[in-house]
């Protein structure tokens, strides 16, 4: 099997500066980006963190030292050899609770720690679930305005958008996430030390539910919301709720805007160890139960990562399709995304899958296969030439 090649253009995380802008003299950015040589996943070095402590007994996951992965082949290249080509950091495979395979690559070890990017945005999921189930948040489909009422205050329609907007990316807000302009609105919130003045600066574009467009924008509002709900910090929330029960066995982090604001950049910037991902996927694999302790709302587990009927003019608005037509074409749920499969009845020539994944910018993934009791890890500092879910799953019918 060869790693087949994505298109140049792709729904992610974050801000990716490219060489002709960073040559273009844009006084706006900071001096590290203009002059950095390393990957963006190494830019938590330069932000403000928030702590988010381990787990005084972290989980163990055994090493299964009498099963050896079964691995496509690569026409002669090793296996090694395509992760490191392709700029990979951390593969890890758990199955039935042992860790398959673990490695390195590209300098980094089982300590190195990497920005998760858009991986933070189904983190964000699980912790609207849980603050629903804690019964901080009522439900939702409450008003995004019940929690912000700010935004009310500069627009009155954004009282029609609710939290289930928000998560399926469908509210309606104008947001720009284009990677290859420091003006786009993902570049300014990564960049901004005060996400509250963004917040109330974004504007409505069209009305709720009319169609999906991936915006950080709506996570941002999201993390905010949970923030608020609570009235805890969202990186104590995930540490609370969800790092320290489930067994972390790394303190992790949380970027935030600035010392004096520290709102998290809820969209992006946990940044950990490709173990503890394992943790977070294991976690939903076992439908948010960890030794007994239900620490995600089973219901939410599930929730979060089907696909369901939307409004909308075409198939792909319908079944919240990103990529239609492409093979890389995926359902997006909850800030979760799931796999499609060929079906030529379908309108879209695909229908659901049974994995679910969390994505990042440059190739960071979770991603989950229920029927193998399969966890995948892949960290990199490029996304390469792969197609990254294709080959995860490839990985998870070849090891039944």
């Amino acid at each position: 099997m060869s790693l087949k090649k994505m298109p140049l253009i792709r729904p992610c995380c974050i801000l990716m500066l490219s060489a002709a802008v960073l040559l273009s003299g844009c006084a706006d950015l900071p001096a590290w980006m203009m002059v950095q040589r390393q990957s963006a996943i190494t830019d938590y070095r330069h932000f403000q963190n928030a702590a988010v402590a381990h787990s005084l007994e972290a989980s163990r996951f055994l090493t299964a030292d009498t099963h050896t992965v079964t691995l496509p082949d690569f026409r002669g290249e090793t296996f090694d050899a395509v992760m490191e080509r392709n700029g990979t950091v951390a593969i890890v495979i758990v199955q039935h609770g042992k860790v398959l395979m673990e490695r390195y690559y590209n300098g980094y070890k089982r300590d190195s720690i990497v920005t998760s990017f858009s991986v933070a945005k189904s983190v964000v999921s699980a912790l609207v679930g849980i603050a629903i189930g804690d019964g901080h948040i009522q439900s939702i489909d409450d008003p995004i305005t019940r929690y912000l009422p700010e935004l009310a205050a500069s627009d009155t329609r954004f009282s029609r958008i609710t939290i289930r907007n928000l998560l399926e990316m469908r509210s309606g807000i104008r947001f720009d996430e284009g990677y290859g302009s420091p003006w786009a609105d993902a570049a300014k919130f990564y960049l901004t030390t005060n996400l509250a003045t963004k917040l109330k600066g974004l504007k409505i574009e069209r009305a709720p539910d009319e169609r999906y467009h991936y915006s950080s924008g709506d996570t941002q509002l999201l993390g905010t919301i949970v923030q608020r709900a609570t009235g805890t910090p969202l990186p104590r929330y995930l540490q609370d709720k969800i790092w320290q029960p489930m067994g972390a066995a790394y303190d992790a982090s949380w970027s935030v805007d600035s010392p004096k604001n520290s709102l998290p950049k809820a969209f992006c910037c946990i940044n950990a160890r490709a173990l503890d991902f394992a943790r977070f996927g294991q976690l939903y694999l076992n439908d948010g139960s960890f030794n007994g302790r239900q620490i995600v709302p089973a219901d939410w587990v599930r929730q979060s990562t089907q696909v369901r009927e939307h409004a909308g003019s075409t198939p792909a608005s319908r079944g919240n399709v990103e990529g239609p037509g492409m093979r890389w074409a995926a359902y997006y749920a909850w800030q979760w995304r799931r796999t499609t499969v060929p079906d030529a009845t379908s309108e879209l020539g695909v229908k659901p899958g049974r994995d679910f994944y969390a994505e990042g910018h440059l190739g960071q993934f979770i991603y989950v296969a229920p029927a193998e009791d399969m966890v995948i890890v892949r960290l990199g500092h490029k996304y390469g030439n792969a197609w990254w879910p294709g080959l995860m799953g490839r990985i998870a019918r070849m090891n039944p």
